[in-house]
């Protein structure tokens, strides 16, 4: 069967765009957005569920390539320790710094807390 050139591109210029995002997710397992179902209570919680109904824990990236976290169906925000790795989540959007100092703390490109500065 013989591949048009068209084809051709379409598909290279995909495969190079999501080669792209992938450095950004590679120390997170980051679950498939066919997985679960993102929606937001009357209080403005920001929760997640499993297409069965049952609350998810794991991590989330969206289309701008940011990550948070959900424990049991709820957004993470904070300071939280996961799997053995301290972690800061913004307190207002819940997004995970990266690559950056909050507070005493500094968190690297995965968001690892890597650092603590005496003042």
């Amino acid at each position: 069967m013989r591949i048009s050139k068209f084809y051709r591109v379409f598909l290279l210029a995909a495969v190079l765009s999501l080669s792209q995002m992938i450095p950004a997710f590679a120390a997170h397992k980051v679950l498939d957005s066919s997985s679960y179902v993102l929606s937001e209570t009357a209080e403005g919680a920001h929760i997640c569920t499993g297409k069965d109904g049952k609350a998810v824990t794991g991590w989330i990236a969206d289309t701008n390539g940011n990550l948070y976290y959900y424990k049991k169906g709820a957004m993470d925000f904070g300071w939280d320790k996961i799997m053995g790795e301290w972690y800061y989540f913004d307190p207002d959007t819940g997004i995970l710094a990266v690559n950056t100092k909050v507070l005493n703390y500094e968190v690297d490109e995965d968001g690892k807390m890597v650092k603590i500065h005496e003042w």
